[in-house]
């Protein structure tokens, strides 16, 4: 085994049984044993129903992993199973170092204890004495930040500060591998961006981390790799890149909108003119097409601009990037991308700038769409600050194609056998649409400052 390796998995199966009365199951545990005695084959009085089925997959220390798949898919099964607290069916699951877990909220703690107290036994459940741990405390409490509330009882506590203490407990444990299940989607926004810090910082020091969030612009930020589940089957092991398209795909697919757990591109905050929360206020998104502002109306092809406004609220000084995601009327996704996609650098975080991005051409087929910017940290994941939707607006394009967009084409025959018998001839018949010159790239975004 490579000493790289920190999870390796391999033919991972588990298998419920499911009875459908409770006499059911008084018959499964009596009534085998009965007939193996005499020499007869058991009958089954329960239906099997497998949560995971031959996933297999190996992630190196210092390797981040984005989970995904639709609820039901075996996502929480397969993170329990490698966290120790299920054992699976068949297959089999190597773990090298400490692992921490953040499998649900509130999962390890006693209601009855106090913040303190479920902090030193959490830690202590990771091997760590009591003179380690008092060493830790008060980074453990700093970091949770829930003033004079820890030291009560864990059962008055709001969803949040559970998050907050139970996440700030694992980090601080030292793991060689983070498990975390969703449960920073319960935090307020400043925390998640420290949250966020404190996992790159962890992959820079050699943890791996395994993230399960509905949220793509995590996994893709966060995660080199992903694992995407159907049905409790291993569907696709590739880059958060492709694995996230395809989970778009796939749920597009079976009926689902294309924003439904892809909220990478569609959350549900709003701040334009400030929202409490945020670190950055966006002001005045505007959609410009020629010599118009503030656009309600374009031909399909007609090149166009988004422009917004955003100041810097209080002490917020690292930087920034920048996000932009169109959507049909009906949420249909339809494009997304970001300064950091492109290749540009961090930008500065000025106190009040304008921000540019500009399209040659918006080839859409005739409909309703409407757009959603955002501010984010430099790193790409934490949200500053977000604005959707704005700028709605509609296409007109003679019904000349359908679907989502019009791409640039031409037509052509080649006659192979003529009808009349006489020699072979070659004809090409144009479409008869100028659609003008080759398109550039579908976007380019005009920033403050561009990569060295």
């Amino acid at each position: 085994m490579s000493s790289e390796i920190a999870i390796k998995v391999e033919n991972l199966s588990k298998c419920y049984h499911i009875y459908t009365t409770p006499r059911d199951r008084l018959k499964q545990f009596i009534f085998p044993r009965l007939r193996r005695f005499v020499g007869e084959a058991g009958q089954q009085y329960f239906k099997e129903f497998w949560a995971l089925r031959d996933v297999s997959f190996e992630i190196k220390k210092g390797e981040s992993m984005g989970i995904l798949g639709r609820n039901g898919s075996g996502k929480s099964t397969l993170l329990q199973i490698i966290a120790g607290t299920l054992t699976p069916t068949e297959g089999t699951v190597e773990t090298f170092g400490r692992i921490s877990a953040l499998l649900e909220l509130g999962s390890g703690f006693n209601p009855e204890f106090s913040g303190k107290d479920n902090v030193y036994l959490s830690v202590a459940l990771q091997g760590f004495g009591s003179d380690q741990i008092d060493k830790k405390y008060e980074d453990i409490a700093a970091f949770a930040d829930i003033g004079e509330f820890i030291d009560q009882p864990v059962k008055i506590y709001s969803s949040g500060m559970y998050a907050r203490l139970a996440f700030s407990a694992a980090i601080h444990a030292e793991p060689d591998v983070l498990i975390v299940d969703e449960i920073l989607a319960v935090g307020d926004v400043p925390f998640q961006q420290k949250c966020i810090k404190k996992l790159y910082q962890m992959m820079d020091d050699g943890v791996s981390i395994l993230l399960v969030s509905h949220d793509a612009y995590q996994i893709r930020s966060i995660c080199r790799k992903a694992l995407l589940l159907q049905e409790g089957r291993q569907c696709m092991f590739e880059s958060s890149e492709k694995v996230m398209d395809e989970y778009i795909a796939y749920c597009s697919a079976v009926g689902s909108k294309a924003k439904a757990e892809s909220s990478d591109f569609t959350p549900s905050r709003s701040n334009i003119d400030g929202n409490a929360g945020f670190a950055v206020v966006i002001k005045n998104p505007t959609l410009i097409t020629g010599n118009v502002r503030h656009a309600t109306e374009i031909n399909s092809c007609d090149p166009v601009c988004i422009e917004f406004d955003y100041e810097i609220h209080g002490t917020y000084s690292d930087t920034i990037s920048f996000v932009v995601n169109l959507y049909r009327e009906d949420d249909t996704y339809v494009f997304g991308t970001t300064t950091r996609m492109q290749g540009l650098a961090e930008f500065s975080p000025e106190n009040e700038a304008r921000v540019s991005i500009y399209f040659p051409s918006l080839p859409l087929v005739s409909g309703k769409y409407k757009w959603r910017v955002a501010v984010n940290d430099g790193r790409g994941m934490g949200i500053l600050a977000e604005a959707v939707p704005v700028c709605h607006f509609s296409v007109n394009d003679d019904f000349r194609a359908v679907g989502i967009i019009d791409i640039p084409h031409t037509w052509s025959r080649e006659i192979i056998s003529p009808a009349n018998g006489s020699r072979t001839t070659t004809s090409c018949e144009r479409d008869h649409r100028d659609f003008g010159t080759p398109l550039p790239r579908a976007v380019n975004i005009v920033g403050q400052q561009t990569k060295n």
